[in-house]
């Protein structure tokens, strides 16, 4: 079964403690119903069945407490407003356009600044920029917004296209949507390890990054294969591979466990590199320390992290009835 496909991952699973899970998997859904993101018993059933709270201790396994509850609201809304734009073969609904066309706006205004016309997603989502922005530099919030804009716009067009025709098409175009960005800048703020802007500009933490990205988005379409065939959509490197191919699955399933392993290759190979990236550029020491903090607990752990939630998450069981995301825009 596709969901439960190994792949070879170097990077030590982190254990999130039961409790604090606990307490912020509560919060996040007293939050979310408290905005409208979430309005009934079943909503909030399938929202627990992602186990998405356990997700975002997984990918910070330094943040707690407040700092794991905002990643945990995030990564509530980012799924919650995933939803809004499937099913759209014709392109997104107007009211998803108008919600994310209200977001690529408010990251002009300052954090804090209210949605003009508020409907749930854009109050969650103003909520969780308001939050993240806090300590952060003016750098980080320029470089953060950007992220976020290239989401917020990817999201409105990706349903358009036709099905790539080789996987590195098809990673090029869901390198913006996959989330990835944004949960790497989150975790600066959140695990206290924002990233020198010198460093941040290179190339090679460029490339590390969408290192990250891609592996991230292989591994999710390994394990949504089933659910997302069921929805009638190919944008999936396991189907893109298929029908380019002619591969049956678990050929095409083989493949892709291949490229990641060549993708987490490439990933360790320029990670050599760092330190002397690091002198070039005139890292201090303290600096330095914060680019191999990063390293571990941001690139690592969102790989780490999503392999080992993806393989239990109900989000991804083929499964489960097709339930209707709820209008949240």
């Amino acid at each position: 079964m596709p969901q439960g496909v190994t792949f070879d991952i170097p990077y030590q699973a982190s254990d999130p403690a039961p409790p604090e899970i606990e307490k912020a998997a509560a919060g996040t859904l007293d939050w979310a119903r408290d905005l409208g993101l979430i309005r009934s018993r079943a909503a909030a059933d399938r929202v627990l069945g992602w186990r998405l709270t356990e997700l975002a201790a997984r990918f910070n396994p330094a943040a707690h407490g407040d700092d794991l509850l905002l990643a945990a609201n995030m990564q509530c809304f980012l799924f919650l407003f995933d939803d809004q734009f499937d099913d759209a073969p014709g392109g997104p609904r107007a009211a998803a356009v108008a919600a994310s066309r209200q977001l690529l706006a408010l990251l002009h205004e300052p954090p804090g600044t209210p949605p003009p016309h508020p409907v749930p997603a854009t109050l969650a989502w103003a909520d969780v920029w308001q939050r993240s922005c806090i300590g952060m530099s003016a750098a980080w919030r320029a470089r953060a917004a950007h992220d976020w804009a290239g989401y917020f716009a990817g999201v409105l067009v990706e349903e358009l296209f036709a099905p790539a025709g080789t996987v590195a098409e098809h990673l090029d175009r869901r390198r913006p949507t996959v989330g990835a960005y944004p949960v790497l800048d989150l975790a600066e703020r959140v695990q206290g390890c924002e990233l020198p802007d010198a460093a941040f500009h290179t190339p090679l933490l460029h490339r590390l990054r969408s290192l990250v990205a891609d592996i991230a988005a292989l591994c999710n379409d390994v394990a949504s294969v089933e659910k997302e065939e069921r929805r009638g959509t190919r944008h999936n490197a396991v189907l893109v591979l298929q029908d380019a191919t002619g591969q049956a699955r678990d050929a095409a399933v083989g493949e892709t466990v291949r490229t990641v392993h060549l993708l987490l290759a490439e990933l360790a190979a320029l990670e050599t590199l760092l330190p002397a990236a690091a002198a070039a550029i005139g890292l201090t020491a303290a600096e330095h320390a914060t680019v191999d903090r990063y390293v571990r607990l941001a690139l690592h752990a969102l790989i780490r992290g999503n392999y080992d939630w993806q393989r239990h998450t109900a989000r991804y069981d083929p499964a489960a009835p097709v339930v209707p995301a709820e209008d949240l825009v």
